[in-house]
C-alpha cells in the first residue's frame, strides 16, 4: 500500500513539474515587414536554461543578447529561415532575441521559447 501511494505522489508531482513548463512555453506567429524587427525578451537565472526555435517563409537575422545589448551571446547567420537550440546564462539577468527581416518582403515568422532547468 506504501508503494502505491509513494507512485500517486510521484505521478501527481511529474504532473505538476510538466504542466509548469508548458504554462511557460510560449508561441508567437508574426508577419515582419521589410526590415522590420521583432523583439522577445525574457528574464533567466544563472540555474536556467532558455529553450528556442524558430522557422520564417523567407530570410531572417537572429541574435541573442543581454538585455542592454552590451553582448550578443549568440549570433546566427544574418539570413537563414529556422534555427532552435538553448542557452544557459552565465550570470541572472534579462535576455532578448531579435529577429529582423533581411529582406524586402514580408515574411512570416513562427517561435517559441521557454525556460527550462540546467
Amino acid at each position: 500500500m506504501a508503494m502505491m501511494v509513494r507512485w500517486v505522489v510521484l505521478g501527481a508531482a511529474l504532473s505538476l513539474s510538466a504542466a509548469a513548463l508548458a504554462q511557460d512555453k510560449k508561441v508567437v506567429t508574426k508577419t515582419l515587414v521589410g526590415s522590420e524587427a521583432q523583439k522577445e525578451c525574457i528574464s533567466l537565472s544563472n540555474r536556467q536554461r532558455l529553450f528556442y526555435k524558430f522557422h520564417a517563409d523567407g530570410p531572417v537575422s537572429f541574435k541573442l543578447s543581454h538585455q542592454d545589448e552590451r553582448e550578443v551571446v549568440d549570433l546566427r547567420r544574418d539570413s537563414t529561415a529556422s534555427a532552435s537550440g538553448s542557452f544557459a546564462p552565465r550570470a541572472t539577468g534579462d535576455h532578448c532575441m531579435v529577429w529582423t527581416n533581411t529582406g524586402k518582403s514580408s515574411v512570416t515568422l513562427r517561435y517559441e521559447f521557454q525556460r527550462g532547468a540546467q
